[in-house]
């Protein structure tokens, strides 16, 4: 299951759903989380990292695209997705950029702050 969800582009849901479709009569979606949630809770992580308030921001490209329509056009664009996550309180800034060039690099990072 751990292994599973490492994989890109899977999703608890989309492991309940194979789930049900080879037990018809298995466990309902909120139960499969729950029994999920219980089970890694029994693992052990492999690193804790604790951070003062501020003191560090995580940021990196999402890797996977989201894809823009210009209205007028209708022309779809592929976006990059900018992610910055601040270490003590984990709230999560998400910006998208039509590349991960130094330009759109640095706007970023100027919009998160």
């Amino acid at each position: 299951m751990a292994k599973e969800l490492r994989r890109k582009g899977v999703t608890l849901r989309l492991l309940w759903e194979e789930y049900r479709a080879a037990h018809p009569h298995g466990y309902g979606y909120s139960w499969f989380c729950d029994c999920v949630r219980e089970w890694s809770g029994r693992l052990s992580p492999t690193m804790r990292q604790s951070h003062r308030a501020g003191e560090r921001l995580f940021v990196d490209y999402a890797g996977q695209t989201v894809p823009i329509i210009d209205a007028q056009t209708g022309k779809v664009r592929e976006a990059q997705i900018f992610i910055a996550v601040l270490g003590a309180s984990n709230f999560t800034f998400v910006y998208p950029s039509w590349s991960q060039k130094l330009p759109d690099w640095i706007a970023a990072h100027v919009a998160a702050f």
